[in-house]
């Protein structure tokens, strides 16, 4: 569905968003995803509730919500993220503790740790992002569960980012599912949409014609935000191979063939 609010691009130093590939000359275009993750976001931090945000990869969950987030005072970010796959609970209680900064060396065991958590939790209105969250199993979510249940003078906001699988398992547990305060699933674009916010996303596509973008969209990139960065970043080279200002159908096929 395409919003009402038509896609426009973010003027510089609005926010300084981290693009895919680092793509030069890109832009933030306020899509429906975007808005959507907005509005999410700021009723989970106002509720100091815990949501999900969850799709398919390449859609722009997390990209959307670290935009989102660029309001958020830095210092009450606690963005848990892990160098290796399938985190346990000791991962992320060990991740909190740096995150918070917490004086004196980390206990270590799970009981006087867990204690320290939660005397620093409620101290100030902290917002717990779990992106990756798809990685997490049933006692990663019970951890950031009992945390937020217990903080009762003061719960962090909690934002769950990650594929289905993090949506399965948060719904197939009743203690975790009731607690959930929002649900927004992450779609790949619609044609329509893309045709609208394609153009906008750099100069390149600005002059493209509305056939030559359907084709990169149903050859490769299918909705995909991250797909389309990729086709954008090899489009900027394909440029400077044909030595023209153009994209054209040669210069199109050329950087599909890349990707």
């Amino acid at each position: 569905m395409i919003s009402e609010v038509p896609p426009q691009s973010w003027e510089p130093g609005d926010m300084e968003p981290e693009f895919y590939l680092d793509v030069p000359g890109a832009r933030l275009v306020t899509t429906d995803v975007l808005l959507q993750v907005q509005d999410t976001i700021a009723e989970t931090v106002e509720a100091r509730a815990m949501s999900l945000i969850y799709g398919e990869s390449g859609l722009g969950k997390t990209f959307a919500t670290r935009a989102a987030l660029k309001t958020i005072a830095p210092d009450l970010l606690l963005s848990l993220q892990f160098a290796r796959s399938r985190p346990g609970p000791k991962d992320l209680r060990e991740e909190l503790f740096h995150q918070l900064r917490l004086p004196g060396k980390m206990p270590g065991t799970a009981t006087p740790l867990y204690r320290q958590l939660m005397a620093a939790l409620p101290r100030r209105p902290y917002v717990i992002v779990c992106d990756e969250a798809q990685q997490y199993n049933r006692a990663c979510f019970e951890l950031i569960r009992n945390l937020w249940d217990n903080s009762r003078k003061q719960r962090p906001a909690v934002l769950f980012i990650g594929g289905h699988e993090a949506y399965d398992t948060l719904q197939s547990d009743p203690s975790l599912a009731s607690r959930l305060c929002a649900r927004r699933e992450v779609k790949a674009m619609s044609p329509e949409e893309m045709l609208q916010v394609i153009p906008l996303t750099h100069a390149i596509w600005a002059t493209a014609g509305p056939e030559l973008l359907e084709h990169i969209d149903v050859r490769h990139a299918d909705g995909s935000m991250r797909e389309w960065a990729k086709v954008t970043h090899y489009a900027l080279k394909g440029l400077k191979h044909f030595k023209t200002d153009t994209v054209d159908q040669q210069v199109a096929d050329w950087a599909l063939a890349q990707c």
